[in-house]
């Protein structure tokens, strides 16, 4: 299992849940090993990776290959920026930043080790996000990069069932863990949205799914197999979607009842009459 994903509890919980619980040998990854170095009190080994460098995969490739002969039954995909800002304001510099670790660094990791997946017939976690579905504001650039995680899923998936790779995607809701208290306002002096720096965690619910319930679902639904079917339908089988932790449900359910009901309805939830009401008046529109 690799997962890479700085100072985050979902990586946290996801690492016990694996070897604790169902017994894997588990191989955590972070940029900073060091971050994640009380992980081997547990009996896990870490290795350090950066997926922006190419060599970084290289040699955390070989590693692994080592480590677990060749072979890799699941790989967690769970690596995420999160900045906040308005995407009037924000330089596309800093979008290819986000998206080269959200995406293009998730790409290059998987492309990496489908060998070793194709070996087990194993299975891909690709951790998204509910705001890859549902509007995000000021949180645009992150929300896009999980949009693409889905569509990357989605053709993978279909892509890798000759070799039966199966390709779990996780649109998930608030989980606790620092991923919102590590984000930074990207908010310029001439920004529209200046009056709403400091002021940009709209809609996050104070009670939030723990890291450890979050991953022991997860793992449960990988746990689940491939069950049995017919044609299209299985059943006892792991899903290709699974939409978990807190408002994900309501993710979901609004983004069945069309393209209106679900901005209006996240308006609501966000308060976007005050955030308007704010921005208006500080760009003298009332």
């Amino acid at each position: 299992m690799i997962s890479e994903k700085e100072k985050k509890k979902i990586a946290d919980a996801f690492f016990p849940s694996l070897s604790g619980f169902i017994g894997y040998y588990v191989v955590a990854t972070a940029r900073k090993v060091d971050a994640i170095s009380h992980l081997k009190k547990v009996g896990m080994t870490t290795i350090s990776l950066d997926v922006t460098k190419p060599e970084s995969i290289a040699a955390m490739k070989v590693q692994v290959e080592k480590l677990c002969d060749g072979k890799l039954d699941v790989l967690v995909n769970n690596a995420g920026i999160l900045t906040r800002g308005a995407l009037a304001d924000v330089s596309l510099e800093h979008v290819y930043s986000i998206f080269n670790t959200n995406v293009f660094g998730l790409m290059a990791v998987v492309s990496s080790l489908l060998p070793l997946l194709i070996a087990t017939k194993g299975t891909i976690v690709n951790i998204s996000s509910a705001s890859s579905v549902t509007p995000f504001p000021f949180k645009g650039p992150y929300a896009m990069t999980k949009a693409a995680l889905n569509s990357y899923g989605r053709t993978l998936a279909i892509e890798l069932s000759p070799f039966d790779v199966h390709v779990l995607t996780c649109p998930t809701g608030y989980i606790e863990s620092k991923l919102e208290a590590n984000g930074t306002d990207q908010v310029p002096e001439n920004s529209l949205y200046k009056a709403m720096a400091g002021k940009m965690e709209l809609g996050v619910p104070e009670k939030q799914m723990e890291g450890a319930g979050y991953a022991e679902l997860v793992v449960s639904e990988v746990e689940k197999g491939r069950g049995w079917g017919f044609g299209p339908w299985r059943f006892g089988a792991m899903r290709e979607w699974l939409w978990v932790g807190t408002g994900a449900s309501k993710g979901y359910w609004a983004s069945m009842m069309g393209e209106t009901f679900l901005q209006r309805g996240f308006k609501g939830i966000i308060n976007w009459d005050e955030v308007t009401r704010v921005v208006r008046k500080d760009n003298g529109l009332e």
